[in-house]
């Protein structure tokens, strides 16, 4: 009989010290699994960032479905694919991101935040491709899980200016400076569109007075915006 068992990896030996219960061993060794397996998930999730950076978005997603592959969560898959698809816009290719978006949309996700981005983002870059009719389901759909969120309403608007429908987009431009005033396209975007078609006075009778009020409503958030970093600015010097 051998002296040794012919295993390649050293049994552990026990710890010296205060003995503790199996138990607690147990539980101090599945923390520290836990918290490598979530190393390794972040070391993987940067990896599929680098690659999409680079341009290499295949590679980013042959990452991104090694962690899904280890995943029951399709929340947590949702989001993997979310954050593909926003790190794909912001490098301007928005063909990837509708891939990634179109396959977190697959997993239907059931949290209210994840299924909203998914659809308003999806949304977005339709738009982007003049996609109108295609981008306005998905943009009502994230405005039913959300209403009180500016950027669906905003999109909305944009599909229904591309399909010709000037009232419905100006009717959305406007809430969507209801919703969220600190963001100023839509007020932007609102003038640009009354600007180009007068025609829109005729169906909004007031349309001057909702768009002063969008004006207000827009430079106040703004104020409000600079006197809460002057005060933070003004904190950080102290």
């Amino acid at each position: 009989m051998p002296d040794k068992l012919p295993l390649s990896m050293p049994i552990p030996q026990e710890p010296k010290g205060k003995r503790v219960s199996a138990a607690e061993v147990e539980k101090m060794l599945l923390e520290k699994l836990a918290y490598y397996e979530r190393q390794l998930e972040k070391t993987i999730f940067d990896l599929a960032c680098l690659n999409s950076r680079m341009g290499h978005p295949e590679i980013g997603m042959q990452y991104i479905n090694r962690l899904m592959a280890n995943k029951d969560d399709l929340e947590k898959k949702a989001s993997y694919l979310l954050a593909m698809g926003s790190l794909m816009e912001q490098i301007k290719n928005y063909e990837a991101a509708i891939v990634f978006y179109s396959q977190a949309l697959s997993l239907e996700p059931t949290n209210s935040m994840t299924w909203y981005f998914i659809n308003n983002n999806l949304g977005y870059c339709l738009n982007y491709f003049n996609k109108y009719i295609e981008a306005e389901p998905y943009c009502r759909a994230a405005i039913k899980i959300d209403p009180r969120k500016q950027n669906a309403y905003k999109n909305l608007g944009i599909s229904m200016e591309g399909q010709g429908k000037y009232t419905e987009a100006a009717m959305f431009y406007i809430k969507a400076v209801e919703a969220n005033a600190r963001d100023p396209r839509a007020f932007m975007l609102l003038q640009e569109l009354v600007a180009k078609h007068e025609a829109i006075q005729f169906d909004i009778p007031d349309i001057q007075v909702q768009i002063k009020k969008c004006h207000e409503a827009v430079k106040l958030a703004q104020r409000v915006l600079l006197r809460n970093q002057y005060k933070q600015d003004k904190n950080a010097d102290a």
